[in-house]
């Protein structure tokens, strides 16, 4: 979802997309899909793309911005733990940005989409991984902005018995990696700059749903404070261009 900054130069090293078939897991608003178009062409690179996403509503805007820039370009709806449609030993690099812990809303669901991982990559294919630390996992005084709006985010999903997402612990996902039988793992933790505008874009849509809905949880006063809490970091932030949030890239081998 976010794009990688901070810790470019760790999750590109060694990887060449030239000639090579890419799944992008979690396509969004498409910041890694340009990421990626970036580095394609920077170094001349042909590469086709399949891009997937459970929610197909940016697809048309990413097309029409980046279709040019791929030597074929296709955006898929489909969750990530079932890529029937893509066969076996076929993909070359995997590149998994921030998607993970919404795959891991459900319970297991993200040990499924790393199962068909390893089914779809080529013996030898990479696959590269970034998430956000769980927020147990760190201070979060040091992560202010990042541990509010998270823990407001998650409030308002279990208000409205919506599934969140699930950080994963880098050490839990490495282990997880090592027994469907991935190879080579490294990883290495960093503080990502996140932009502002998009992280706080998100925290207004979880806003709008609780407005939306308010009814069904039978408390005014409960939704009026939720509100509240959300209009008060947008404010806070308004002004402000990015901030930071602790995150990791783990990569491997098949």
């Amino acid at each position: 979802m976010y794009k990688i900054t901070t810790a470019d130069k760790f999750l590109w090293e060694g990887i060449s997309l030239d000639g090579k078939l890419v799944l992008e897991g979690g396509t969004s608003w498409g910041n890694t899909t340009d990421l990626i178009a970036e580095k394609i062409s920077a170094n001349g690179w042909k590469t086709r793309l399949i891009s997937v996403d459970v929610d197909e509503s940016h697809f048309a805007e990413v097309e029409e911005r980046l279709r040019d820039k791929f030597h074929e370009l296709i955006l898929r709806k489909a969750d990530l733990s079932n890529l029937d449609f893509i066969s076996q030993n076929s993909v070359d690099v995997i590149i998994c940005n921030y998607t993970l812990s919404s795959v891991n809303q459900f319970p297991f669901r993200a040990i499924k989409a790393l199962k068909e991982f390893y089914r779809i990559l080529k013996p030898g294919g990479k696959l590269l991984i970034t998430e956000e630390m769980p927020i147990w996992a760190v201070e979060s005084r040091d992560y202010e902005y990042w541990s509010k709006r998270l823990r407001i985010i998650k409030s308002i999903s279990v208000l409205k018995a919506m599934a969140h997402f699930n950080e994963i612990h880098p050490q839990d996902l490495e282990e997880v990696m090592s027994t469907l039988g991935f190879k080579d793992i490294l990883r290495q933790e960093f503080k990502e700059i996140i932009d502002a505008e998009m992280a706080t874009k998100f925290l207004d849509k979880r806003k709008q749903t609780l407005i939306k809905g308010q009814d069904d949880l039978q408390n005014e006063h409960l939704t009026k404070g939720f509100v509240e809490l959300t209009e008060k970091l947008v404010e806070a932030f308004e002004n402000a261009k990015e901030f930071s949030a602790p995150a990791y890239i783990i990569k491997a081998d098949k």
